[in-house]
Order: structure tokens, then C-alpha cells, then sequence
């Protein structure tokens, strides 16, 4: 039997440890922290050298892995997780938070289970404003309700857990796959993986709640999203013009759908509908408007935009929701 750590967790930093403070103390509050090994991916082993030693106990093992400029925390992310020594590996992002007990949930779905992906409850971790949850529903709708959990098609690519063998066995191809809309999670099932979502496995999310930093984040996504799309399916021009042009119709088409899957009556979030609709009106907007270029135009830089986004997300926050992050979990 092995007695390494059951779980590597990879954390990218791009710039200090102080950058994902939060993020390892709530790895490290786990009760079963210490069956975890914290891989931390910085440009250099300097750069993460500000952590104090008392803020890195408590785990199995503990390693930096260097990889220089950091333009990509995908790219940088698959790195850490070629260099991890567990049997399962999780990525999670600088501005999420492990709730209580999710090191046990998630090794629990594991156990005797043939899951190549087990994913999270996506919580909000900063509710008090619409577009923060427009930003979650739009990104992670299907996964925010704990009454959907158990096997599901797919679960969050970001935030998520895998047997690392299966990742590693993409060598050298895994940080091409790993970026928005590299298509890990189709390879996966392609070569038979089925993927679960964890009911008591849970992360509180940080998501923009500006809206300049939500306009950035949803009409890139949609236009990455419309480039995929008409590139996968080999669209000719015509359709691409004709549904470039039908794009102001996308809003509420999908409105209804979101309505009808996760903010109906009887679903865990029905309450929030109100408090939502301004900002899910806005960012559906945005988004359309975001299709439309990459029918036309291709993705253009919109891989290189929500790359830079994952970095610094404080800064899309508004102020008081800084404020209350600080409060809620301390920096020091």
C-alpha cells in the first residue's frame, strides 16, 4: 500500500505566495491535510519564498515547481500536475476555496469508483452582487445545484480532480489541452473516462462583479465559444453571416433555458432569480455580442484575454466585495 500523499493539490502563483494565501489556507484548514501534497507553480522558488513556515505545515509534502514567465496559469497548471507524485491530482485556481471536508468527499467519490474526473459543488464566494452571479451561473450553472450530483457528462475543467495517470499520459500535449477550449475533457471521455460531481465537495468561487471586468470575461468567452463552434462543425460562410446576424436572439433563448435549469422554482438557487436578472440580462448580452465576433472573425485574442483574466481576479471585484473577502478570510 502507498504510503505517499492520496491527493496532490496544484496551486499556480504568478506572481507571490501572497497571491494564494487564501487559497492554501483553506487547503490547509482541511482535517486531512495532511494526506495532501501541495504542488505550488511560481516563476521561480523565490517568487513563493514570502510564505512564513507555519503556513506550510500540516501537509504531506510540500514542492515548488519553477517554470518561469507565467502568461497562461492553464499551461503553467499542467506542469504542476506532470510534476505531482499522487494517484489523484486537483487544480484549483487562486481565487477558489475549499469548503470544510472536501479533501474527504472528494477521495470518498474516488474510492472503488472508475472515475477518471471528480468534480465540485461551485458555491459563491462573493453573492452580494448580480453580476457575480450571472458570472457563476453562466460558468458553472450545472454545477452550483448539490441535488444534480452524482455521474454527469462533464464536470468543472477548472477546479477539478483527476487520476493523474490519465492526465499524464497526454505527455507533453497536456498543457495544450488543459487552456480554455483545449478539449481535455473531450479526450478524456473519448478514451472511456466517466466524470462525477461530489454532493459534499464544495468550493466558494470568487467571480467578477464589475461591469467592465464582466464585459472583458463574457464577450471573450463568447467569442472563443462561437470560433469553436463554427470551426468543430465546419460552418461555410453563409451560416456563419446568418447566425452572426440571429445573435441578438441568443439572450433569450438562453435566459429561458438558464430560468428553466437553474433558477426554477424548487432548485437550490430559485430564490436568487431576482437578485440575479440584472446581471444575467446584461452578461447575456454581452455574451451574444461575443458570439457574433467569433462566427465572423474567429476567436482573435480572446485565448490570451481569459488567460490573463484568471490572474488578479481582486482586481474585477468592486470594492465593498474586496473588503468583505478580506474580512471573511484574512490575508495573514
Amino acid at each position: 500500500m502507498s504510503t505517499g500523499p492520496a491527493l496532490s493539490i496544484v496551486v499556480v502563483s504568478p506572481h507571490d505566495f501572497a497571491h494564494v494565501r487564501r487559497t492554501v489556507r483553506h487547503l490547509r484548514e482541511q482535517d486531512d491535510a495532511d494526506q495532501l501534497e501541495l504542488v505550488l507553480v511560481a516563476t521561480t522558488e523565490a517568487a513563493v519564498a514570502d510564505a512564513r513556515p507555519s503556513e506550510l505545515v500540516g501537509f504531506a509534502a510540500t514542492r515548488t515547481v519553477a517554470v518561469g514567465a507565467i502568461p497562461n496559469v492553464d499551461r503553467a497548471a499542467a506542469r504542476g500536475v506532470l510534476a505531482a507524485s499522487a494517484d489523484l491530482v486537483a487544480v484549483i485556481e487562486d481565487h477558489a476555496y475549499v469548503a470544510p471536508g472536501w479533501v474527504r468527499a472528494v477521495l470518498a467519490a474516488y474510492r472503488d469508483a472508475p472515475w477518471v474526473s471528480v468534480g465540485s459543488v461551485m458555491e459563491n464566494a462573493n453573492p452580494d452582487s448580480s453580476l457575480s452571479w450571472a458570472n457563476l451561473v453562466l460558468g458553472y450553472g450545472w454545477w452550483i445545484d448539490p441535488a444534480a450530483a452524482g455521474e454527469m457528462r462533464d464536470v468543472p475543467s477548472h477546479n477539478g480532480s483527476y487520476r493523474r495517470a490519465a492526465l499524464a499520459a497526454f505527455g507533453e500535449e497536456l498543457p495544450d489541452l488543459m487552456v480554455r477550449g483545449g478539449g481535455l475533457h473531450d479526450r478524456l471521455r473519448a478514451d472511456g473516462g466517466r466524470m462525477f460531481l461530489a454532493a459534499d465537495a464544495r468550493i466558494a468561487h470568487v467571480n467578477p462583479s464589475t461591469l467592465p471586468a464582466t464585459a472583458d470575461l463574457r464577450v471573450n468567452a463568447g467569442r472563443l465559444y462561437g470560433d469553436e463552434r463554427r470551426r468543430q462543425e465546419r460552418w461555410p460562410a453563409a451560416k456563419r453571416v446568418l447566425y452572426a446576424v440571429a445573435a441578438p436572439l441568443i439572450p433569450a433563448v438562453r435566459f429561458r433555458r438558464i430560468r428553466a435549469e437553474h433558477l426554477a422554482p424548487g432548485r437550490e438557487h430559485a430564490r436568487l432569480f431576482p437578485r440575479a436578472l440584472p446581471g444575467m440580462i446584461a452578461a447575456l448580452v454581452l455574451d451574444a455580442a461575443g458570439q457574433a465576433l467569433g462566427y465572423l472573425r474567429g476567436a482573435g485574442r480572446a485565448p490570451e484575454v481569459l488567460a490573463v483574466f484568471e490572474m488578479d481576479r481582486m482586481q474585477h471585484l468592486r470594492r465593498r466585495d474586496r473588503e468583505r473577502l478580506a474580512e471573511a478570510v484574512p490575508a495573514r
